[in-house]
């Protein structure tokens, strides 16, 4: 269990670096990436808007991420040739029932590069190795073939859908729920 203050890891992998240290200075890139219509359409706008401002990265950089000593999420910026190229994340870490919840986005120029994938396989392997978690899961809405690409291909399962769960444009979308068990 990670307690006190997080400390700051570095994630290598191929073509892709992860990195929690979330500073100040990325803020401006991460908002230039992440104010795009289609990815707040894709991961659901509800959580993360559209237009998405410097003020919005910085929140999100400074926002609580621990209750008391144990820490319920950890973010990494993605990196990708010392460029932020999108987020990836833990959150609702339970140590008791060693279950996350993972998620992630991508600026739209870094899509179809593998960089997903490789971010996600990165975390993963963190998620079991330096906070012991045995389960991670997330959600993707339907339309959302990208992603549900990048989680199959990482060895997460389809375990169900719940339907019309998610209201967006004057409609309602169903949400496919993955989980990969890691140990």
């Amino acid at each position: 269990m990670i307690t006190a203050a997080l400390k700051h890891y570095k994630l290598q992998g191929k073509t892709v670096t992860l990195s929690n240290d979330l500073k100040a200075s990325y803020a401006e890139a991460i908002a230039e990436l992440a104010n795009d219509p289609v990815i707040s359409r894709n991961i659901g706008g509800h959580g993360f808007h559209y237009p998405y401002t410097i003020e919005d990265a910085m929140n999100f950089f400074t926002m609580n991420r621990e209750d008391g000593r144990k820490f319920f999420a950890i973010d990494f910026i993605i990196f990708v040739d010392g460029t932020p190229a999108g987020i990836i994340g833990l959150k609702d870490i339970d140590y008791v029932d060693r279950k996350c919840h993972v998620g992630y986005w991508i600026g739209r120029r870094f899509w179809s590069r593998g960089v997903a994938s490789e971010a996600l396989d990165l975390v993963t392997r963190f998620a079991a190795d330096e906070i012991s978690m045995h389960r991670l899961y997330t959600g993707v809405l339907d339309f959302n073939a990208a992603s549900m690409k990048v989680l199959l291909k990482n060895g997460y399962f389809i375990e169900g859908v719940e339907r019309d769960t998610y209201f967006m444009e004057g409609r309602y979308f169903s949400m496919i729920r993955f989980a990969r068990i890691i140990d």
